[in-house]
């Protein structure tokens, strides 16, 4: 065998290779090598140097470098396999001489070093790496750079086997340092120093590699070394010189004698200071002084650092002053060594650093001052200070408590926690910090100026700092507890600290439940300069616990109140035990229901006040309530900004008063708290009235005459004039009408809360004097309003005085109906108004009908277009509307007669069609209460009405109401109905007990109607309306209708629909009635239809109108025929409803029928560019569109079907539901099936490519003056869409369910209808037919077989034809054997589609079972079988003459052939098939050659089949290797489909191989619909065929080479790798042609495609076995 020479090697290509343009390439190449170097290290590392030293193959730098990390890490991994010295040494001398030379690159010098540092690793060359390198160093010659980095580097990474060196090379670099130069080599040099004295130190601790190593045996050389650095480089200019010097120093001091280190220390500790100021990055820095003090400080060298200790501590607290960065991890490794720093002054040197931190502390930087905070923290916190030092520090901590800054102040919390924690503060010195913290607490947001750093936790504030703190020291510390309880109780009442509450109470409510004790010789709450005294306390907390919003401080006010129940007074503890416990829980249901509602807080409130005055009568002393009232007094100006807390306290303030007899108290406090009152809020008017009541419930005429006096000063004419009063009369009058309004408050609360005994003399009297006066007077909306609830609180209290007769109440109803006709009205005002009106027209005596009419007029005017604005109902619209129905019904009780109940309802009706459904629903709501409330109170006498003549009227306006969306209405709408049925009976003469069934009907209906049901909805309305229609008489009824067929117009679809089911019933029972007014009610409602575009609405008034014309339909059918296409909705809903009587059913499809039958489908018209346009004819087109829609009801409707009609404007997303069935006529179109369906086949495949008509003949009777008139509605008609829809009604009156969901997919489909297209869907729907309708196929068949003129009707019986033998004609095997007959005549058919489909259908005897298809005793074998396949063999004779990469229409019936037969051959008999085996596969190999993937897809399908079929035969056999070879390269083919083919086709050679385990990888992994991984599926195959087919080889090995010049790169990529497996796998048999296989590979390496020389590369490796070809 030829032998390759070494430089034209495997090896040498893959080196050639390695400087490849493109990087996946390259790393492939490099990886290729490793492989190779895996196997042959010594073969490989001697290429690569010898690639790289040669001067013909000379690399560039790039290539070197990465050829040197090649072989880095090949020494990384085989190492110990190198056994050649010679070799190493080549490596290491070349190495050396990269990097002592001084212009190689670095890259290079760096990949160089990388194999240094690798072979030394290695303990089998660390020795010669170890020596060359020393070598390198030598006395009085700098040495290379990177000749000291490698030394550093294995030094860190070979402690063990470079220690042994260290002493020689630290020898040898002493007298090297003198004369370094360079910067870059001094870094170096000092960064080498470091690691080896690092390395010393670790081997003197871990005593390895020798057990008697110490560290004086390095202080010689050290010493030396340490004293160059100091006296040479630590005064270098260079700042990364310095640095890396000091860093090495640092390491360096701990191999020093004593007297050394402390001779040169001081002047190390010099430099570094000096230094601090000149960088910015301080961590090597601090890192040397750290290393440097330990040092020392080990030696016990502490007299020689006194003189540096100043110097150190101030350059240290620079240092610290620096906030850590955590994103920075050395600016935090800084901070940790300066602390250490600051840590060992502190244990040798304290008097020098309290010195220094209290002069840090008294400085006005905040800087310095956070700095010396953070050094006490860490000092305090590791016990270095002594006691002294910590009362020295406590005293100056107090001078920077006033600090603001936040900084300082954070760090003050956290020394103050290491001092509590620590036990270093006392009750004396404790209370500045518990102030401090207080004070703090209450802080505001953080600035937001400066990012917080990560050591803080993110958007913490210094009041959450705060807060934090003190709440950890009131629970956690026990020695702060005693600091803290009684203290607090300082801040609760100091409006200074509110903002602290929260906090302050919590800590006061731990610390008194679970610290606090007491003692009865020892008063606690003793006053000023103690804490407050319990009447404050009271007062305080309570006030503080009456908002339920802030749970915090509520529950932490009523938690301190038990605890201080005992220093109040011994006699509340008992009570205090019973009620707080009960506050307490109510107050924490209110909070977790977050906002409470009004009515929730007055009982909330009710209850602080009811407990207040329960505390009073239990302390039952007149001076301790005089106390507590002088404290609520004093603490008004606690809540100037707290509305919510001042309001309340000055109802305690009522309470107090009401509790006590001192009249001058009561008097001095009324005028305060009036004088202090801002009578501008309007609150605070209420809380003052309020409060004043409350006073008046005990004390009513000292209140009176209060009021008479307040009135008088704030009467703006009684005040003097002058110039300055005029100035400021605007102003003054906005106070008066402020203050009049307070005080006509007050008149209410006083009538409200006064005693029964005494009101009604008051309020006739003093009270309505002062309230008219006002009245007439008034010009302000403020004092207005007040009017109004006073005037209410009035009538409410004269209502429990029922002999009492208010004689000013017509001048206080012409008031309120002013007030509500105001522009604008706000709802409070207005549900104000109707409250006073309401109580007003409650009281006697009755209201005469003009005032009732201009009330009720009023009061709707102004309350329900307020609806229209809002799409929520608000607390006050609410309000408004619950006061409008209460007026409604008092106004009914007080008057019951029709006229009243008329005046009501005529007031309603405009407001119950209102398009805003919250008015609907009030307006409904209020006629009904109306209603009810007549019938509840109606009382029939001889003398009045003996009929009820609204009952007409109101039932046509309430039945749109009664399918009216929502469901409120709906409910209140039948429920309106039966109530006025129910008033009709009782005027008609019937009892109030009267039992009426059709009644108890619409009583069922009322309860049912709010359901979401549809269906049930409908059946409750058809009720209704046959409850209505049975109770009205004829006039009635007419009168009923004429009224009713206005709701078809509601504005709400629901509402109209519910209109016409209504008519639709009425009709249904009554329409017999009706037959001299048919006329008009058609007219009325089509006129109206026509405006109505609500789905339901038109179909159940076309409903209707077939119910009432059901006695004359042949108008109806003329009515049809006039409508131009597309049919309008009418038109269409019309059709449908002719569907349902099976008589006119089957009328009208005989003549349907008639017309496609006899009439053209279609013309053919020139145009302007000489083509021709196919335009449909309108007889066929709309006998269509007419079956289309008389099938439209009579099909099986699925859940999931969703139908778009073209010319149907249907609402968006509504479903046709239909629940009705018509079995007759259902019955009738399934026996018309087959001739129908053969006749819209036909249509339909006659229509493709056909348009549809722009206009259409005029009729005889028509009007135009010309011969057509426009159809403006053809551009949406598409005749084949038409016809499929039609033919999807049909096939769902027979319950085809999947055919009917792909018609509508079709439908749906806005492409263009192609003749592809259209053979899928006509194949498609004969599968779908065979399926579900097997019974109608033998008639179709008949119906089609008849000749066609045109080509598509020929191409559509072909492709129906086609389909039906893949589908077994639904068994019927007779049939089958007509239709192939019919398409072996249609071989020679002139239309090459025809043939096309022809042989499909040929091709398609494979779909029938072996047992059925291929011996049936009706089947003459012999002739028709092989007649059918020698078809099919000559059909692939057909071959496409163009060379473009598509198909042309004469291949594409050799196309169907091929797959024809690839799918029928493994179904055929083994003698049928071996006749045409030799011919077939020669086409196969031809095939695969193709450019075109359908066709090498469709030639591998041919082969898979004769393996199926003839696989065993000699024949198949002789070339069976061929195309296994073939079929393996093509697993990798671009046309995915061709390698799902061929993956069957190799599974189907499988048992002919001859190999079991090639059998069952091709079953296992070759999965069709599964990915590939190709490479990993070739190399597992190769084994088995290197030894199942070791004969075949060098045949496989020759045959795939082949492919290496193939125009698919994805073939000669697969052949690559498949011969590289097959290689490798044959373990160096002598056989093969390795030679070729290296020349091919070589030649792959070169290719244009990149990742066909990968795969090249990949190969390669593969070979070495071969070592000659290497």
């Amino acid at each position: 065998m030829q032998t390759i020479d070494k430089e034209k090697g495997l090896v040498w290509g893959l080196l050639e290779s390695v400087g490849d343009f493109n990087e996946g390439v390259r790393q492939t190449v490099a990886g290729s090598l490793i492989t190779l170097g895996h196997q042959h290290p010594a073969l490989v590392l001697s290429s690569i140097h010898k690639f790289i030293s040669s001067p013909q193959t000379a690399p560039k730098v790039q290539v070197q470098s990465i050829l040197y990390n090649t072989t880095e890490n090949i020494v990384r991994e085989c190492g110990e396999k190198i056994e050649d010295p010679e070799l190493i040494g080549t490596w290491i001398e070349g190495a050396i001489k990269l990097m002592t030379l001084p212009s190689v690159a670095p890259d290079l010098q760096e990949a160089a070093s990388g194999l240094m540092v690798a072979l030394g690793s290695n303990p089998a060359h660390c020795n010669a790496v170890m020596e060359s390198l020393v070598s390198q160093i030598q006395t009085g010659i700098l040495p290379s750079q990177s000749i000291v980095e490698t030394l550093g580097a294995l030094a860190a990474g070979n402690v063990k086997g470079t220690v042994p060196y260290l002493k020689i090379l630290l020898g040898l670099i002493v007298g090297c340092l003198p004369q370094v130069k360079q910067d870059s080599l001094k870094m170096a040099l000092a960064a080498m120093l470091s690691k080896f004295s690092e390395s010393i130190l670790e081997a003197v601790d871990n005593k390895e590699p020798d057990p008697n190593i110490t560290v004086d045996s390095y202080m010689n050389e050290g010493a030396a070394i340490f004293e160059l650095l100091v006296h040479l480089w630590l005064k270098s200019s260079n700042a990364g010189v310095r640095h890396e010097t000091i860093v090495c120093l640092g390491h360096m001091s701990h191999l020093l004698s004593k007297e050394k280190l402390e001779e040169l220390a001081g002047l190390v500790v010099t430099t570094i200071l000096s230094l601090y100021r000149k960088t910015s990055s301080p961590y090597s820095l601090t890192l040397s002084l750290a290393l440097l003090m330990d040092a020392l400080f080990r030696n016990n060298l502490t007299e020689g650092m006194k003189f540096h200790v100043d110097n150190l501590l101030s350059s240290l607290f620079n240092q610290v002053c620096v906030t850590p960065n955590y994103a920075e991890p050395f600016t935090v490794k800084n901070h940790y060594e300066v602390l250490r720093c600051y840590e060992l002054l502190g244990n040798h040197y304290p008097e020098n650093l309290m010195n220094h931190l209290l002069q840090r502390l008294e400085n006005a930087s905040h800087m310095q001052r956070v700095g010396a905070l953070v050094v006490t923290k860490h000092l305090v916190n590791s016990k270095t200070l002594s006691k002294e030092n910590i009362s020295n520090l406590v005293s100056a901590l107090n001078t920077i408590l006033t600090d603001p800054n936040s900084k300082v102040v954070k760090s003050v919390t956290q020394v103050i926690v290491a001092m509590c924690h620590n036990s270093h503060l006392t009750a004396p010195t404790s209370d500045p910090f518990i102030t401090y913290l207080v004070k703090h607490s209450a802080g505001g947001a953080p600035p937001q100026g400066r990012r917080p750093s990560l050591a803080e936790p993110e958007g913490e504030s210094v009041s959450e700092v705060s807060r934090r703190v003190l709440h950890l020291l009131a629970t956690t510390v026990e020695a702060a507890k005693p600091l803290l309880w009684p203290h607090l109780l300082n801040f609760v009442c100091s409006a200074e600290h509110d903002a602290s509450l929260p906090l302050t109470l919590g800590c006061l409510a731990h610390l008194a439940n679970n610290y606090a004790s007491f003692n009865e010789g020892e008063p606690l709450l003793v006053g000023h300069p103690g804490p407050p005294t319990a009447p404050v306390l009271l007062s305080r907390l309570l006030v503080l616990s009456c908002v339920p919003g802030d749970g915090v401080v509520g529950i932490a006010s009523l938690k301190l109140l038990q605890g201080l129940a005992a220093h109040v007074s011994p006699s509340v503890v008992e009570p205090w035990n019973q009620h707080l416990p009960q506050l307490l829980t109510t107050f924490q249901d209110l909070t977790v229901k977050g906002d409470a509602e009004p009515a929730a807080m007055q009982m909330w409130h009710d209850s602080l006040r009811d407990f207040l005055a329960s505390t009073i009568i239990h302390i039952n002393n007149e001076e301790y309530t005089i106390n507590i009232g002088k404290a609520q007094m004093e603490q008004l100006q606690l809540y100037d900004k707290q509305q919510a807390q001042l309001c309340f306290m000055m109802s305690l303030i009522g309470v107090t008063l009401k509790h006590t007899t001192n009249k001058t108290f009561i008097a001095t406090t009324l005028d305060s708290l009036f004088n202090a009152t801002c009578h501008k809020s309007s609150v605070e008017r209420e809380s003052l009235a309020l409060c004043v009541g409350t006073t008046a419930a005990s004390h009513t005429d000292l209140v009176l005459t209060h009021i008479d006096m307040w009135l008088k000063s704030a009467d703006p004419t009684k005040r003097p004039m002058s110039f300055f009063n005029l100035i400021k009369q605007d102003t003054r009058t906005d106070e008066s009408s402020w203050v009049r309004a307070s005080l006509v408050l007050c008149l209410g609360q006083i009538s409200t809360l006064a005693p029964p005994n005494v009101v009604g003399n008051r309020v006739d009297g003093p009270i309505m004097l002062h309230l008219l006066n006002i009245i007439n007077s008034n010009k302000s909306v403020t004092v207005n309003e007040a009017v109004l609830q006073a005037t209410s609180n009035i009538a409410r209290a004269l209502i429990r005085l029922p002999d009492f007769k208010l004689r000013q109440r017509p001048l206080l109803i012409t008031h309120l109906v002013n007030t509500a006709k105001m522009d604008n009205i706000p709802h409070p005002v207005l549900a104000s108004v109707l409250q006073a009106l309401r109580d007003l027209v409650a009281l006697e005596p009755e209201l005469n009908v003009e005032e009732r009419t201009i009330i009720l007029q009023a009061a709707l005017t102004a309350t329900l277009p307020c609806l229209s604005h809002t799409d929520n109902m608000n607390s006050y619209l609410t309000k408004c509307c619950a006061q409008l129905s209460v007026l409604i019904r008092t106004v009914i009780q007080k008057d019951t007669n029709p006229a009243t109940l008329d005046d009501v309802t005529t007031l309603l009706q405009s407001w119950t069609v209102a398009p805003t459904e919250l008015i609907r629903i009030k307006s409904v709501e209020l006629l009904h209460a109306a209603l009810r409330t007549y019938y509840d109170h109606l009382n029939i006498t001889i003398e009045g009405p003996t009929n009820f003549n609204q009952t007409c009227q109101l039932l046509a306006f309430l039945t749109p109401r009664l399918t009216d969306p929502c469901s409120q209405v709906r409910t209140q709408a039948v429920g309106s109905v039966y109530t006025v049925l129910r008033i009709a009976g009782r005027y008609n003469g019937l009892t109030p007990n009267h039992v009426d069934e059709d009644l108890e009907l619409l009583k069922i209906a009322e309860e049912q109607i709010s359901v979401d049901d549809p269906q049930r909805i409908e059946n409750l309305a058809k009720d209704v309306g046959k409850v209505i229609s049975n109770k009205l008489s004829f006039v009635q009824l007419r009168s009923f209708l004429s009224s009713v067929v206005v709701g078809l117009q509601d504005r709400l679809g629901e509402s109209s629909a519910g209109v016409a089911l209504v008519l639709t019933t009425v009709f249904t029972l009554r329409g017999h009635q009706l037959h001299q007014h048919i006329k008009e009610l058609l007219d009325s409602i089509y006129n109206r239809l026509e405006k109505v575009t609500h789905k339901e609405t038109r179909q159940r008034s076309v409903k209707a109108l077939a119910r009432l014309s059901s006695h004359n339909l042949s108008l109806v059918l003329d009515t049809i025929l006039t409508y131009p296409l597309p049919y309008e909705r009418g038109v269409s809903e019309t059709w449908q409803n002719l569907g349902h009587d099976p008589q006119l059913c089957a009328s009208t499809i005989s003549l349907l029928t008639q017309i496609l039958e006899r009439t053209q489908l279609y013309s053919e018209q020139p145009t302007t560019t000489d083509d021709t346009v196919k335009i449909a004819t309108i007889p066929p087109l709309s006998a269509v569109c007419g079956l289309c829609e008389l099938m439209h009801d009579l099909r099986v409707h699925t859940e999931t079907e969703h139908e778009e009609e073209d010319w149907e404007k249907v609402e968006c997303g509504e479903k046709v539901e239909v629940t009705q069935s018509w079995p007759d006529s259902q019955q009738i179109m399934s026996d018309n099936f087959p001739s129908l369906a053969a006749l819209l086949l036909l249509s339909y495949g006659s229509y493709v490519g056909v348009v549809a008509p722009l206009h259409q003949t005029a009729t005889a009777n028509s009007k135009s003056a010309f011969n057509f008139v426009p159809n403006r509605g053809a551009t949406t008609l598409v005749p084949t869409k038409v016809v499929l829809r039609c033919f999807q009604s049909l096939v769902n009156i027979i319950d085809c369910k999947s055919l009917s969901t792909a018609l509508v997919s079709k439908i749906r489909d806005e492409n263009d209808e192609t003749l592809e297209m259209f053979l899928h869907t006509i194949s498609e729907i004969t599968a779908m037919l065979v399926h579900e309708s097997p019974k109608h196929i033998e008639k179709l068949v008949k119906c089609l077989e008849t000749q066609h003129v045109y080509e598509m009707q020929r191409v559509t019986v072909a492709a129906v034809f086609a389909q039906l033998i893949a589908e077994k004609c639904g068994g019927n095997y007779e049939l089958l054997e007509n239709i192939t007959d019919g398409l072996l005549s249609r071989l020679n058919d002139r239309s090459v589609h025809v043939r096309r489909l022809a042989v499909r259908g040929l091709a398609n005897f494979a779909q029938l079972q072996n047992d059925q298809c291929y011996f049936p005793q009706w089947f003459s074998v012999s002739e028709k079988l092989a007649e059918i396949i020698t078809a099919l063999v000559e059909a692939t004779d057909q071959r496409d003459s163009s060379n473009c990469d598509g198909v042309s229409i004469e291949t594409q019936v050799a196309l169907e052939a091929l797959r024809g037969l690839a799918a029928l051959l493994p179904r055929l008999p083994q003698e049928t098939v071996l006749q045409h085996t030799p011919t077939l596969l020669i086409r196969i190999r031809l095939f695969s050659e193709k450019s075109s993937g359908e066709v090498r897809e469709a030639g591998l399908g041919v082969l898979r089949g004769l393996a199926a079929s003839v696989g065993g035969s000699e024949e198949f056999r002789e070339q069976i290797h061929l195309h296994l070879l073939a079929s393996l390269v093509h697993l990798a083919d671009p046309h995915p489909p061709t390698v799902v083919m061929c993956k069957s086709a190799l599974q189907a050679m499988g048992p002919h191989l001859g190999s079991e385990a090639m059998n069952v990888m091709f079953q296992d992994h070759l999965i069709p619909s599964g990915a590939l991984n190709y490479h990993q599926f070739i190399t597992d195959l190769t084994k088995h065929m290197v030894m199942d087919l070791k004969d075949r080889m060098g045949f496989f090995i020759q045959a795939a080479s082949s492919y290496f010049k193939s125009s698919e790169s994805s073939l000669r990529r697969a052949a690559a790798l498949l011969i590289g497996n097959l290689v490798y796998h044959s373990k160096g048999s002598d056989e093969l042609n390795v030679s070729a296989v290296s020349h091919g590979l070589l030649y792959l390496l070169r290719d244009p495609d990149s990742s066909v020389r990968t795969a090249a590369a990949i190969a390669i490796p593969l070979l070495y076995r071969h070592n000659n070809l290497l």
